[in-house]
């Protein structure tokens, strides 16, 4: 099946968020009783998404302090609030993938609609996407902030196909969802009959491990993979 017909790709799966994240757990980490990178993530994903779920209004910053405390206690580590909030505000630091800032490039040349469907606040994806070079720029943002509710929710979808016309005169049919969450991406698209492709990133866990039943219409080892094939099939 050809990539040809779409014009815009709601992104969310440049930033290496699991990697960040263990960098800035160090603290419990650091711990002799601390549980491996699976284990971790196992608890770590349940906790965010019941933090989301109670309240879709908490900003991302806000969750992700919340998620530190839960989990040091869940797992019976030692913690204190100046590290939680720390946590929280860690976004900037978390790294984009090697291949992201030129495979957006390479998709922005070719004349595509790049547009963000974050479960990040308005603050937290500024410093992200600083770690892209020059601090790349996209055509639009959409984030659970302005949103007021958290992905898998569909209306984060219904938000980003409602402006997406209004901003671009596009419609749902030239939308793909390019992502590596299947929980809070390609299973939700497809509920709103979004095309979708998956980015099989390396140790990714939370949002894939337990959603191997979900069928991405296409799938890709990398962002580069994937912007060559678009373009590839674009010429």
């Amino acid at each position: 099946m050809s990539l040809a017909p779409f014009k815009v790709l709601l992104f969310d799966c440049y930033g290496d968020w699991e990697t960040g994240m263990i960098n800035n757990f160090k603290h419990l980490l650091d711990q002799p009783t601390s549980p491996d990178r699976t284990k971790l993530f196992e608890i770590v994903g349940p906790i965010e998404n019941k933090i989301q779920d109670d309240d879709p209004t908490l900003l991302y910053s806000e969750v992700l302090t919340k998620v530190y405390s839960e989990t040091a206690k869940k797992l019976n580590l030692n913690f204190d609030e100046v590290q939680a909030k720390s946590f929280g505000k860690s976004i900037p630091s978390w790294p984009a993938f090697s291949d992201s800032s030129k495979s957006l490039k390479k998709l922005s040349d070719a004349g595509l609609k790049l547009v963000i469907l974050s479960n990040v606040d308005n603050e937290s994806f500024e410093g992200s996407r600083k770690r892209l070079e020059d601090g790349y720029s996209f055509d639009a943002i959409y984030t659970a902030e302005k949103i007021g509710s958290y992905k898998p929710s569909l209306k984060n979808f219904d938000y980003a196909i409602e402006n997406i016309k209004k901003d671009f005169g596009l419609e749902k049919e030239d939308i793909l969802i390019v992502a590596n969450s299947k929980y809070h991406d390609i299973q939700p698209g497809h509920k709103k009959n979004l095309k979708s492709a998956w980015i099989d990133r390396a140790k990714a866990h939370m949002g894939v491990e337990a959603y191997k039943d979900v069928k991405p219409d296409y799938q890709f080892q990398s962002m580069e993979e994937f912007a060559n094939a678009i373009i590839k099939d674009k010429s």
